[in-house]
């Protein structure tokens, strides 16, 4: 007499989507995760697609929330790379949008700290993956700008100077079309414009230096500012 109240697998599968919603909310992700999992293998009875898909997404999401949570931050990157492939998809704009926009400042977190550890082959390729998030969302000064940074991080890595002047000339290209008032960005610009005439034109290079010391004592990059500061003065004492 009770059969017409059993619950039919969508709707076993839907609760444990609702419960997941429930528990993201209450930022509870890893339970969150578990539950979306189950509406996961309920849906793959069903051979569902869309709702497979769409349940993969949440459950990628919350998993990236959950390793952000903890401070995993390579893991995070990861999983909400995964989610929102799966949104992208599904064409899902509004949450692929923001998973993508969130994976890419995680990215450029973890590149930022590599550079400073000087791992800088890693870095460029964290900067490269975040340039792809940022193209995925069509936000092309983020992209370009991670794009240049990468290229400034292969940079570092190079021994030679004729290597490390192709990556910066890259990376000035990329600096110019993206356009910035940042005056970090706009010293850059100035200090490796410098580079690649210094030898030719060293007039030039001056100008340059002088440049990108006023834009460094603005943002405050105290080592670039002494850096700039001894390489004017050696210039100087060498054509003057």
């Amino acid at each position: 007499m009770f059969k017409g109240l059993k619950k039919s697998s969508a709707e076993k599968a839907n609760e444990h989507l609702g419960k997941a919603r429930l528990a993201a909310q209450q930022k509870k992700y890893r339970e969150a995760s578990e539950h979306a999992e189950k509406a996961i293998e309920i849906f793959k009875q069903n051979e569902n697609r869309k709702q497979i898909d769409l349940a993969k997404a949440s459950y990628y999401e919350y998993l990236g929330m959950d390793a952000i949570k903890f401070n995993k931050a390579l893991e995070a990157a990861n999983y909400l790379g995964r989610s929102g492939g799966f949104y992208h998809r599904l064409g899902l704009i509004t949450e692929y949008q923001k998973i993508f926009n969130q994976q890419a400042k995680i990215l450029r977190v973890i590149a930022g700290q590599l550079m400073k550890e000087k791992r800088f082959v890693e870095a460029a390729s964290h900067f490269e993956q975040a340039a792809i998030a940022y193209q995925r969302i069509d936000n092309k000064s983020e992209e370009l700008d991670c794009k240049a940074k990468s290229y400034i991080s292969r940079a570092a890595a190079e021994k030679n100077i004729s290597g490390r002047k192709v990556f910066l000339k890259k990376a000035v290209e990329l600096m110019e079309e993206r356009g910035s008032d940042e005056p970090v960005i706009k010293a850059h610009l100035a200090y490796y414009n410098a580079l690649f005439v210094e030898a030719e034109k060293p007039q030039l290079a001056l100008k340059y230096y002088s440049e990108a010391l006023q834009h460094y004592q603005l943002a405050g990059s105290q080592g670039r500012i002494e850096e700039v500061k001894e390489k004017m003065k050696v210039l100087t004492e060498k054509h003057s």
